[in-house]
C-alpha cells in the first residue's frame, strides 16, 4: 500500500470527524475499507460466510467506538485491522474451529486445470496456516492486505524492526519448502484473495447504518 499523503490524511480526518458529528456519515469509511478488511479475515479464515460475518462485526465495533476514536494521524484502516484481528482470534478460540480451504473452482476452468491449480494452491495455503500466528498475521497483512512494514506494525503492536523479522521467518519457511519462487506467484497468492466476486453491500453494512446508504 503506498504511503499516504498529507492531503489523504487529512481528507480522512475530515471524513472521521464528520462521522463523530452524524453516524450516517460512517458510510464513505465503510466503502472505502469493507473489501480490504473482508480480504484480510478471509485470508486468516478461508470460510466466505464467516469473513462476511467478521467484517459486520469489524465495522459495527468500528461504528460503536467512533465516539471515542482519537485521530493519531495515520489511517483509520490500522484500527480497523487491529479489531479484526482481535475478533478472528476470538473466533480461533472457540470449540469446533475448523480451518477451511479454497472455494470452488471457476466455470471456466477445465476440471483437470481446476483441479491441479486447487492443489497447488491449497499446498501453499496449508503452509502458510501451519506458521506460529504472529507469522501468518504479517504475511497476511503484508501481502493480502498490501500494507507497508510501518502500518503493520500499528496493527500488530509490534515495532517495525519485528515486523520485518517475522515476514522474513515466515518467508524464509516457505521458501524452504517450495523452494523459489513460490507455487502460483509466490507469497501475495499464498497470503489469499478475497474470493469470487465480493463487493460491499448492504449485507455486511452494520444495521445502525444501513439508512445513511439509502
Amino acid at each position: 500500500m503506498a504511503r499516504r499523503t498529507d492531503a489523504e490524511l487529512e481528507e480522512e480526518r475530515q471524513l472521521i470527524l464528520a462521522a463523530q458529528q452524524d453516524r450516517a456519515a460512517f458510510a464513505p469509511l465503510y466503502e472505502r475499507y469493507v473489501d480490504q478488511i473482508f480480504a484480510y479475515i478471509y485470508t486468516l479464515t478461508r470460510d466466505r460466510e464467516l469473513a462476511e460475518d467478521v467484517t459486520a462485526a469489524t465495522f459495527a465495533k468500528g461504528l460503536e467506538e467512533l465516539p471515542r476514536f482519537e485521530w493519531r494521524g495515520v489511517p483509520y484502516s490500522s484500527w480497523l485491522y487491529r479489531v479484526a484481528s482481535n475478533l478472528v482470534a476470538r473466533q480461533r478460540r472457540r470449540p469446533g474451529w475448523i480451518e477451511l480451504g479454497p472455494g470452488l473452482a471457476s466455470d471456466e476452468e477445465s476440471p483437470l486445470d481446476a483441479v491441479e491449480k486447487r492443489d497447488r494452491a491449497e499446498e501453499v495455503r496449508s503452509a502458510v496456516r501451519s506458521l506460529p500466528d504472529d507469522q501468518r498475521q504479517a504475511v497476511a497483512l503484508r501481502f493480502a492486505g498490501e500494507m507497508r512494514n510501518r502500518e503493520i506494525a500499528e496493527i500488530m503492536g509490534r515495532s517495525e524492526g519485528a515486523v520485518k523479522l517475522l515476514t522474513f521467518r515466515a518467508l524464509t519457511t516457505l521458501r524452504k519448502r517450495f523452494g523459489a519462487p513460490l507455487p502460483d506467484g509466490g507469497a501475495r497468492r499464498a497470503a489469499g484473495a478475497a474470493g469470487p466476486g465480493h463487493q460491499a453491500g448492504p449485507p455486511i453494512l452494520p444495521p445502525e447504518h444501513a439508512e445513511g446508504r439509502a
